[in-house]
């Protein structure tokens, strides 16, 4: 299952695959115009993906996304529009993962939980990357 989260205009504010999500072939869930793509790809015993390599290409970013998956463990995850107000809490169990669009998020770890994060660098530290809200 995908969700798409939304703030009160109608702006995607993150968007959550379940584990069970199983559609055959590749699936991109983010935006064209996504800074950070994010794919779901399903394939079956035998398939080939061709060897390849991505091409140099000059991309100008004005927001950092970010993807979480839970590898192990379960959160709560706050999610906050670009006012820094509170829209919505969802839950995150092994196999979930988000993908942070706009706006801000937070998390309340609620058993012993391994999280994979991916994200666009360079990472500058907490002081230079970072908003508190």
């Amino acid at each position: 299952m995908i969700e798409e989260i939304r703030d009160r205009a109608g702006n995607i504010i993150a968007i959550i695959v379940r584990k069970d999500f199983e559609k055959k072939g590749i699936n991109f869930i983010s935006e064209e115009d996504f800074s950070l793509q994010l794919g779901v790809n399903v394939y079956s015993k035998g398939d080939i993906i061709k060897a390849h390599m991505h091409k140099k290409r000059n991309i100008t970013i004005n927001i950092i996304q970010e993807v979480v998956h839970i590898e192990k463990g379960r959160v709560r995850v706050d999610l906050y529009d670009l006012n820094a107000e509170k829209i919505r809490t969802v839950e995150l169990s092994v196999g979930d993962t988000i993908l942070f669009v706009i706006g801000g998020h937070g998390f309340e770890i609620l058993e012993d939980t391994k999280i994979i994060e991916v994200k666009q660098g360079p990472y500058l530290g907490k002081k230079e990357d970072k908003i508190y809200l």
